[in-house]
C-alpha cells in the first residue's frame, strides 16, 4: 500500500488492471484465432475449387478431341468397335465404379484402412479410356517450298524434282520434337500429309530438316505430289493414342524423393500410350512405373470422376453397374438409332462414332488438401472432416457425328 501523498498505483489498483488487459488480450487472441481458421477453411475451399476446375477443364478439352482420327479411319486398320471383354481397345471405354487404387511397385493395389482413415474402402470412381489422333500444339511453317513429286508433272501445282524426295523444311515457334510415325500436314487446302520417317528434333524459330514419307507405305517415292509455297502453315498430329483417365492414390513425396515417402493422395492421372497392334488394353500400371513421360497428374485431392455417355440426349445413358453393361447398353442404343431395318442385325461397325453423335456427362469430386476437427452435432469427441466440392458439366464430342446417320 502507498502512504497518503505519495504518488503512484496501489497493488489493488495494478491487480484490476492487469485483468482487464489479460480480459482484453484474450478476446483479441479468439478473435484472431477465429479469423486465422476462417481463413484457413476459405483458403482450403479456394484450392478444392481450383483443383475442380483445373481437372474438369483438361478432360473437357480431352473429351471434346474423342474420337478425332485424321486420315479418315476407313483408311487405316484399325477395330474400335466397342468389345464386352475389358482386355481389348475400343474407341470409348467406361469401366463405372471401379476401386480407387494405389499405385505401389508398379501395379495397382487396394488400399489398407489405415492409409487414408477419412475415405471409405468402398469407395468408387470410375475409369475412363478412349482413342484418338492428339495434335501437337506447335505452330509451323514451311521454311521452304515444297516444289511437289509426281509421276506426271502437271504444269503450275506439280514438279518432279528429285532432289525435294522425302524432307521437308520446317520452321517451328518453339521446340518439338517429332517421333518417327507422326503426320506432318500442310494447311492450305490441299489437305496432303506425310509420316515423319526419322526422330527430328527441331529447335524455336530455326529451320530443321524433317524425313518424311507417303504414309500409304515406305516404299512410295514421292511424300507429297502438290506444290506448297514456303510460309505455309504446317500441323503435326501423334496419330492413334489410348488416353485414359483415373482416380489413383499415388504417394506424391516418394515421387519426387523415394527415400521421403509421405502420405498417400488421391489424384486425378491422366496416361497417354500408343494404339497396341494387337488391340490389348495397354498396362496402365506399368507405364506409370516404366515411362513416366506417359502419364501425369492432373489435379490432386480428387476423390470422385464419374463419366456417361447419352446417344439420344438424355440421361441416364449408357453407364452400366459394370464395364459389361455399359458395353451392353452402348450397343443397344446403337442399334435403336439404325433407321434401317436391314443394319440392325449387322454387326456393329467399328467407328460408329463418326455417324452419331452424342452427350458426355462429366462429374468432378474435390476435397480440401487437409482435414480439420470439427465437432459432430450429436455430441462425442471432435473428428476431423474434409470439405467437398463438386460439379457436372454436359458436353457434346465436336468429331461424334461428322458423316451422320444414314
Amino acid at each position: 500500500m502507498a502512504r497518503p501523498g505519495s504518488s503512484g498505483f496501489s497493488l489493488a489498483e495494478m491487480l484490476v488492471a492487469l485483468m482487464f488487459m489479460g480480459l482484453l488480450l484474450a478476446g483479441m487472441v479468439q478473435v484472431f484465432l477465429a479469423s486465422l481458421n476462417s481463413w484457413h477453411r476459405v483458403d482450403e475451399g479456394l484450392t478444392a475449387q481450383r483443383a475442380l476446375r483445373w481437372s474438369l477443364d483438361r478432360v473437357v478439352e480431352d473429351l471434346q478431341m474423342m474420337g478425332y482420327l485424321f486420315p479418315p479411319p476407313e483408311l487405316r486398320t484399325l477395330d474400335l468397335a466397342a468389345s464386352a471383354d475389358p482386355r481389348q481397345q475400343s474407341a470409348f471405354m467406361l469401366e463405372p465404379a471401379r476401386p480407387i487404387w494405389v499405385a505401389r511397385g508398379g501395379s495397382f493395389v487396394r488400399r489398407a484402412p489405415g492409409e487414408d482413415p477419412q475415405e471409405p474402402l468402398d469407395k468408387t470412381a470410375d475409369e475412363l479410356s478412349f482413342v484418338m489422333d492428339v495434335p501437337v500444339p506447335v505452330r509451323a511453317t514451311l521454311a521452304w517450298p515444297i516444289p511437289g513429286l509426281a509421276v506426271d508433272p502437271v504444269p503450275d501445282t506439280q514438279t518432279d524434282d528429285p532432289a525435294e524426295s522425302g524432307t521437308v523444311w520446317v520452321r517451328a515457334a518453339r521446340k518439338v520434337d517429332l517421333r518417327r510415325g507422326d503426320l506432318l500436314l500442310v494447311d492450305d487446302g490441299r489437305w496432303e500429309f506425310a509420316a515423319v520417317r526419322a526422330p527430328a528434333a527441331l529447335r524455336a524459330r530455326a529451320a530443321a530438316p524433317v524425313q518424311v514419307v507417303h504414309p500409304e507405305g515406305p516404299g512410295a517415292v514421292a511424300a507429297f505430289r502438290c506444290h506448297h509455297a514456303a510460309g505455309t502453315g504446317v500441323q503435326f498430329i501423334r496419330p492413334l493414342r489410348v488416353v485414359r483417365y483415373a482416380v489413383v492414390y499415388l504417394d506424391l513425396d516418394g515421387l519426387r524423393d523415394p527415400r521421403h515417402p509421405g502420405e498417400l493422395v488421391p489424384c486425378l492421372v491422366r496416361w497417354e500410350t500408343g494404339y497396341p497392334a494387337d488391340r490389348l488394353a495397354p498396362p496402365w500400371a506399368g507405364l506409370m512405373a516404366g515411362r513416366r513421360g506417359s502419364w501425369e497428374v492432373v489435379a490432386e485431392n480428387v476423390t470422385g470422376f464419374q463419366v456417361d455417355f447419352s446417344l439420344d440426349h438424355r440421361f441416364p445413358g449408357i453407364r452400366g453397374a459394370d464395364y459389361a453393361g455399359t458395353v451392353r447398353k452402348l450397343n443397344a442404343a446403337i442399334q435403336a438409332r439404325t433407321q434401317r431395318a436391314e443394319e440392325a442385325t449387322r454387326p456393329q461397325e467399328p467407328f460408329w462414332f463418326r455417324k452419331y453423335g452424342g452427350l458426355v456427362q462429366l462429374t468432378v469430386e474435390t476435397r480440401t488438401a487437409m482435414a480439420r476437427g470439427e465437432t459432430l452435432r450429436h455430441g462425442g469427441p471432435p473428428a476431423r472432416r474434409y470439405r467437398y466440392a463438386r460439379s457436372t458439366v454436359v458436353l457434346s464430342p465436336r468429331n461424334f457425328g461428322l458423316e451422320g446417320a444414314p
